[in-house]
């Protein structure tokens, strides 16, 4: 399929679910849930959690879902849902931690040529603040253009740009504090 016909199709599953197509909700859901369920993981420290969340998420996604006035912004959306209801955690728990999965690779933003295990990348991502790993997480694992990125965190473009920068930044530095 196509990317404008996917777009198209994922509209359509959108207005379908908006008027009560419980078949159309799931495919959105077959969709974008693993998605969320990676942002939600990579965001919280327990796994668990993240999927408790990921359920709570995909209901209040449910319940908004007639509001959404711009079916094009479905997905910028409902990572805003997913981030407010990380944020609600993070307070609630006091999470600062973003685990990935033990056997991963990551190739780091801005350095292609270096690759890292996850627990590296974890202990680093771990030491910098939430709204900055929330940008390297939109961007660089769910490829988000900068524009949704500003829509998902409620930010301007400038504000993207710049906590992207500070975030390459602050990762550089807790990771060369690991080097030997």
């Amino acid at each position: 399929m196509s990317p404008t016909t996917q777009h198209l199709y994922e509209q359509t599953l959108v207005l379908r679910s908006q008027i009560g197509d419980e078949a159309a909700f799931r495919e959105l859901l077959e969709l974008h849930g693993p998605h969320l369920l990676r942002f939600a993981r990579k965001m919280i420290e327990s796994p668990q959690t993240a999927e408790d969340l990921a359920q709570e998420i995909w209901v209040a996604i449910f319940r908004g879902l007639p509001g959404l006035r711009d079916v094009d912004k479905f997905r910028p959306w409902a990572f805003r849902i997913a981030r407010d209801r990380i944020y609600r955690e993070y307070r609630r728990r006091k999470i600062n931690v973003l685990p990935l999965g033990d056997d991963e690779l990551v190739i780091l933003p801005g350095n292609e040529e270096t690759a890292m295990d996850s627990a590296e990348l974890q202990q680093s991502l771990g030491l910098i603040p939430p709204d900055q790993r929330e940008v390297l997480v939109l961007r660089f694992f769910e490829e988000m253009s900068y524009e949704e990125i500003a829509r998902v965190t409620g930010c301007t473009l400038g504000t993207v740009r710049s906590r992207i920068y500070y975030a390459k930044r602050a990762l550089k530095n807790a990771l060369e504090r690991k080097l030997p």
